[in-house]
């Protein structure tokens, strides 16, 4: 994720790939359908978006970098407020400024990406797996 290749989920996307790859070197002679990939994949995207998501909170906590990370929330929460006049959207926005608003926004942010990575994963080793399926003779 912190190379050029996070771009449209492509890391996780190569990460479900290669876990068909590297499967497939340890048994030679398993028959991979897609479908085999694609769980492969979403194995890995569990594995890596879990891993992510833990070298992030150490990463946070270790350069105390959770004050900035609250800044930059509130700073989006209120040009989403901007954009929208709506009272109920303005109550609501009020809500994400508070500690248990932005740890929910920082939630929802972390779920989301779990779930991007298991996608992304799947779909990559249902790729690799089909491209690298074995022709039966």
């Amino acid at each position: 994720m912190m190379t050029p290749l996070r771009t449209f989920g492509l890391g996780m996307f190569i990460g479900g790939s290669l876990s068909v790859v590297f499967y497939r070197r340890r048994n030679p002679l398993a028959n991979i359908t897609p479908a085999v990939g694609s769980r492969l994949g979403m194995a890995s995207g569990v594995l890596g978006g879990c891993i992510f998501a833990i070298l992030l909170c150490a990463g946070t906590a270790m350069l105390h970098a959770w004050d900035e990370i609250r800044q930059k929330v509130i700073e989006l929460v209120e040009q989403a407020a901007a954009r929208n006049p709506d009272p109920q959207v303005q109550q609501a926005m009020e809500f994400f400024k508070t500690p248990q608003g932005i740890a929910l926004l920082v939630t929802s942010g972390l779920v989301a990406t779990l779930v991007g990575f298991v996608i992304f994963s799947g779909l990559g080793g249902a790729l690799g797996a089909a491209l690298l399926r074995r022709k039966d003779r």
